[in-house]
């Protein structure tokens, strides 16, 4: 069982793009309103609604197992208040976390059946680490409301108007390094590094075939050598022709950085 990290402040593990990324949002013009619209049309609401409507909800009657890997790995992190769990039908290794006041997480299919318990443990620590840096609220804007623009404008009198174009590259840009830090969260929570950088290969594309023959030493070649630097131009670029895009090697980049300049040994130490 991974140690409990006692009095852990998220600034332990914070990536230092994400926060500055996350200042930069903040100052953008037209965040302020955008936020206020949002709650006004009870989209939060409504993405719950969704999701608790067509999700089959986990409790410690059917899946013992994954109740316990959420509490635990909440504890490990400090985070007092467990959210409710939830399967979506998906074959995507992933998850996603909604509502910043009573959040909920959402486990896909494919990661229940697929993932080893300290695999999930690092994808449910991902999550919490979401929770716990009060990201929720600005994922829910960055991947949902630039989506629902076109078919609200026509009764909130202009609204896709809000969304400009600066705000959206805002938004885009500290998601993707939001990632970084959910990374670390995710590590911390299970305290095992290969599983960590495995649960990454097998999102960047590692057939299932190759799950337990893959050397790891050719995602760390690949990760070192991944040249990530981008301008504005090339960010939004990104953020319409790669909308899907999870950057696992990138993650693995930064994730193996943090590791390797004793980040992570600070924390658990």
């Amino acid at each position: 069982m991974p140690d409990k990290l006692s009095n852990l402040s998220p600034s332990a593990f914070i990536h230092p793009g994400d926060a500055r990324a996350l200042e930069h949002l903040k100052s953008t013009r037209g965040l302020d309103t955008t936020v206020r619209k949002f709650y006004e049309l009870g989209i939060e609401r409504l993405m719950k609604v969704q999701y608790t409507g067509s999700c089959l909800r986990l409790t410690d009657r059917n899946f013992p197992e994954l109740i316990f890997l959420l509490e635990q790995s909440a504890e490990v992190l400090g985070l007092s208040r467990i959210p409710e769990l939830y399967v979506h039908r998906s074959d995507r290794l992933e998850a996603t976390t909604l509502g910043s006041d009573q959040p909920i997480l959402v486990l896909s299919s494919e990661c229940i059946d697929k993932l080893s318990p300290s695999e999930l443990a690092f994808i449910i620590g991902r999550e919490i680490g979401h929770i716990l840096c009060d990201h929720i609220l600005y994922r829910e804007l960055g991947v949902i409301f630039p989506q629902l623009m076109d078919t609200l404008s026509s009764v909130t009198l202009g609204l896709s108007g809000l969304i400009s174009a600066s705000l959206r590259y805002a938004l885009f840009h500290w998601s993707r390094m939001s990632e970084y830090t959910a990374d670390r969260a995710g590590l911390l929570a299970c305290q095992e590094e290969e599983v960590a950088f495995r649960v990454l290969a097998k999102q960047a594309g590692l057939p299932e075939r190759r799950w337990e023959t893959f050397h790891m030493t050719d995602l760390y070649d690949q990760a070192r050598a991944f040249e990530g630097r981008m301008d504005k131009t090339m960010e939004q670029l990104s953020e319409f022709l790669f909308e899907h895009t999870n950057w696992s090697i990138a993650r693995a980049k930064e994730l193996r950085e943090w590791v390797a300049a004793g980040g992570y040994l600070d924390v658990i130490g």
